[in-house]
């Protein structure tokens, strides 16, 4: 688990939930009550809608992998500390670039390894990844998941 990677004072901060949980609902399918409480305004919806309307299927796959975990792991957290404590998990060795070792420990310790083929792991490097290494910055993550973190989520 994830939790293993993040020390003692952590442990109660990764057992949170974060991120709106739409994106595991289907077009098809209603939104959760869960879902429907983080995303109660049309300016939270329209923020979401416009963020997963801009990810790539590979991107959009691995946003519904770590949602999922979050259902599950994560409770009353705030987008922030989610984002900040998945990319200290992930960016083992804190050199800021994400590797695509790196990103298939994350995938392994949060149970989602079966869950994104190898295919999905290159398009997502080729697509962002920078360098003779194909390694994504953590800079680039922060800033592409900043929409997200501008939701508001009531108490």
């Amino acid at each position: 688990m994830i939790r293993s990677l993040i020390s003692s004072p952590l442990r109660t901060i990764v057992s949170r939930n974060l991120f709106p949980a739409a994106a595991t609902a289907t077009a098809a399918a209603p939104l959760p009550q869960k879902t429907r409480r983080f995303l109660d305004t049309d300016a939270n919806q329209k923020v979401y809608d416009d963020f997963l309307s801009k990810l790539s299927p590979h991107r959009r796959k691995m946003f519904h992998i770590l949602n999922d975990y979050r259902i599950k792991n994560f409770t009353q957290c705030t987008n922030a500390r989610f984002l900040k404590t998945i990319i200290s998990a992930v960016d083992l060795n804190k050199d800021n670039v994400i590797s695509k070792e790196e990103y298939q420990t994350l995938l392994k310790n949060i149970g989602a390894e079966k869950q994104m083929s190898k295919e999905d792991m290159d398009a997502i490097f080729d697509e962002l990844g920078v360098g003779d290494d194909k390694v994504i910055p953590v800079d680039f993550i922060k800033k592409s998941w900043e929409p997200l973190l501008q939701i508001v989520i009531p108490k």
